[in-house]
């Protein structure tokens, strides 16, 4: 019994040190208007691990990453206000995943579940239109 509780109370640690969010989403005036994509995701979430295995790998290596790079928060380190863009979404975020464009503490545009790559890539060009109407 013992040991249970100590593996489960090592896991929430390792959890949370993995969901601390980084600096810049600690302080969005330190991001100088720089539009980010908030991935809010459940590692219970199967359309999640979907999202992470067809598109999570390679959207760093893209061109749209340097013009919106993506954050994952945890879903409920998200409902629990733990994000300092939460302040910034227009509406509460109640399943996974959502892919949440905020800039200016603003958000811009949403995606909101994910069935495949292709949907994906569409619904973030209509992002990038956002930023760069012209390309």
């Amino acid at each position: 019994m013992r040991v249970t509780l100590l593996m489960l109370g090592f896991a929430a640690l390792i959890v949370g040190a993995t969901s601390m969010p980084s600096q810049a989403a600690l302080d969005p005036e330190a991001r100088n208007g720089q539009p980010v994509l908030i991935y809010v995701y459940s590692p219970e979430c199967g359309a999640c691990r979907q999202f992470d295995g067809e598109v999570g790998a390679i959207y760093p290596k893209t061109n749209e990453s340097l013009a919106l790079p993506m954050e994952r928060v945890l879903i409920d380190d998200w409902q629990a206000r733990r994000h300092q863009l939460v302040e910034c979404a227009s509406a509460a975020v109640i399943g996974t995943p959502t892919f949440l464009q905020i800039q200016n503490c603003q958000e811009l545009d949403r995606i909101t579940g994910y069935s495949d790559a292709e949907l994906f890539w569409l619904g973030l060009r209509r992002m990038m239109n956002r930023i760069h109407p012209s390309e």
